[in-house]
């Protein structure tokens, strides 16, 4: 007989690691790791890791009957697959870059208010979770600031363009690191639970699992 313990997958990895890592290439070019003319690149990245592979953990999520998964997953694809339409418009269809920067920082403001949600009820769930959404939304509040009051003359609320979004980029790399916290402890964690065993990746709970009886 087997010993492991059989269960249903959890898309928790898959949602957070698409999301961190689209967020990574993201806080590369607004840290100014890479100039802004090649932000081409984050199209392919924002439509498939961001926008496709994070709209499938949240019909996962969805299906496990998690409403909170399902929802933070979906709705964070939506903003990525509108990022990377933006960007296509941008570069293909020379789309007005101050009005797709208007349009990014409006995102910005709306998934501000949404990751605040999310956060809220992260204080039912896990210590690495809720920092992880924590540095979020301080990220989206980074960007919304100086996109929202991006100028004709390319200046901002919080200096001159792109050097206003270097804040946005290091606090976004900063949350990156969280996902991989996260990310990491649903996968390793769920092959020593299959065996019966506890996993060896904290996520520090918040509030105590109540004992069935």
């Amino acid at each position: 007989m087997s010993n492991t313990i059989k269960k249903k997958g959890d898309p928790t990895a898959v949602g957070i690691f698409a999301y961190g890592f689209s967020l990574f290439f993201l806080s590369m070019y607004a840290m100014g790791i890479y100039p802004w003319s090649e932000s081409i690149v984050m199209i392919a990245p924002a439509l498939l890791f961001g926008g496709l592979f994070l709209l499938v953990a949240a019909n996962w999520e969805y299906n496990n009957g998690n409403t909170f998964g399902a929802t933070a997953f979906a709705t964070y694809s939506a903003f990525f697959l509108t990022f990377a339409i933006a960007h296509i418009g941008l570069f293909v269809f020379k789309y007005n870059s101050i009005e797709v920067g208007h349009l990014v920082g409006l995102m910005a403001v709306a998934f501000t208010i949404m990751t605040v949600i999310y956060w809220i009820g992260s204080f039912r769930m896990n210590l690495a979770l809720n920092l992880t959404l924590f540095f979020l939304l301080l990220t989206f509040i980074l960007y919304a600031v100086p996109l929202t009051t991006l100028t004709s003359s390319m200046t901002t609320a919080m200096g001159t363009f792109p050097g206003s979004l270097k804040p946005a980029g290091y606090v976004g790399f900063i949350d990156v690191l969280f996902t991989i916290w996260v990310g990491a402890a649903a996968v390793i964690n769920d092959r020593w639970e299959i065996t019966g065993k506890k996993g060896p990746v904290p996520v520090f709970p918040l509030v105590k699992e109540k004992k069935q009886e």
